[in-house]
């Protein structure tokens, strides 16, 4: 297991998912239509990688608590319901992962 690797796996990914030029909600409805229909939302395709990705982890998800709350928070803010769907799970399964190792919710 590389802690460092599967960080900046998450960091990136989520880097992608919050740039400005793929908030498509901010574009015209003109803009939107044709890059919706060209490229999709590849906010929420990323989203479902970093979901899989999280669970994948298994007892390694510890690591990167509270290190990606921040980052999963800012993905979750993001104005598009079925990546909100996907990444709001990611928080309760931290604060559980959290529980059974600690038996608090400190970090």
């Amino acid at each position: 297991f590389n802690l460092q690797l599967w960080n900046n796996y998450f960091h990136l990914a989520v880097a992608f998912i919050t740039q400005d030029s793929l908030q498509l909600e901010n574009f015209s409805l003109a803009k939107y239509n044709k890059i919706q229909n060209k490229y999709g939302d590849m906010r929420r395709l990323i989203g479902f990688a970093i979901r899989d990705m999280w669970y994948k982890l298994g007892q390694n998800k510890i690591c990167f608590i509270p290190g990606m709350v921040g980052p999963i928070l800012e993905m979750t803010l993001i104005p598009e319901v079925e990546l909100r769907k996907a990444t709001i799970p990611i928080f309760f399964d931290m604060m559980l992962c959290e529980h059974q190792r600690t038996g608090d919710f400190r970090k």
